[in-house]
Formats: structure tokens, C-alpha cells, sequence
């Protein structure tokens, strides 16, 4: 992807007007721009990493409404302190993006609850039940 896009740029981009760009015009601002770039990459490397981590501990689905949540506050953010204009459907948008949200997690304690209950009312009567019914409560919560 790398060498596609270093490709691409010796083609398309206008490399003459490098030298007098503001970000590269001194040593400082190469420096500091390099810095900038390779900070962004390294967050991106963790947001992915992370995002890995997540789908393997948890599922795609969990991930996904993590996504949706995301993109809610990035309008919210744009909303607000870059003062974009706040539209209609940005809030039909986001209407949409809480209800989904919240039946999502509400589904999610609803199952939640039943596999706990069930997991009580199966070791009842085995052995010691408070003992293994507070190690039972205490892995589920």
C-alpha cells in the first residue's frame, strides 16, 4: 500500500511547490511534521490492534456498535467545536444510532441475566451451593 501510494504521489502530486510549504520550509518543521505523521500512524497501528484484540475477546457485532458509537461523536465533535452546521438528518442519524445502541445493549443484559440464572439453577444441589454459586455470580459479573 505503501509503495502504491509513493507511486501515486510522484505522479499526481505537485512536488514543485514542497519546498515552499510551511510544514517543510526549515528543519524544525520537517521534524515536527515527521513527528505528527509517524504519531498518527502509531495510533492508527494501536486503533487496529485494538480493534483485533476486541473482535477476538468479544464479537464483530460488539465491535460494530462500538463503530456506529464512534462515528455518533465524531458528529457530536464536528458539531460542537468545529461548528459544522447540525442538520436534520445528523440528528435523524443519531436518533437512529442511540436506539440502535441501546437495544443493543439491552439485548445483550437481557441475555446476560438468562445465562446467569440458568447457570444458578443448574448447580443447585451439587456439593456446597453457596460456595459454588457465588464463584458462579462472581464470574458472569
Amino acid at each position: 500500500m505503501a509503495i502504491v501510494t509513493l507511486i501515486l504521489s510522484l505522479g499526481l502530486d505537485p512536488w514543485r511547490e514542497f519546498t515552499g510549504n510551511g510544514y517543510f520550509n526549515s528543519i524544525w518543521h520537517v521534524t515536527r511534521s515527521c513527528l505528527l505523521m509517524l504519531f498518527g500512524g502509531a495510533l492508527a497501528f494501536c486503533m487496529v490492534l485494538t480493534e483485533y484484540i476486541l473482535v477476538s475477546v468479544t464479537s464483530a457485532v460488539t465491535v460494530t456498535v462500538a463503530g456506529v458509537v464512534k462515528e455518533a461523536v465524531t458528529i457530536l465533535v464536528a458539531v460542537f467545536y468545529f461548528h459544522d452546521k447540525f442538520t436534520w438528518l445528523k440528528g435523524f442519524g443519531l436518533i437512529i444510532i442511540m436506539i440502535g445502541v441501546s437495544l443493543f445493549n439491552w439485548y445483550k443484559y437481557q441475555k446476560l441475566q438468562k445465562k446467569s440464572s440458568e447457570d444458578k439453577v443448574s448447580i443447585r444441589g451439587h456439593g456446597n451451593s453457596e460456595q459454588i454459586l457465588l464463584e458462579v455470580s462472581y464470574f458472569c459479573y
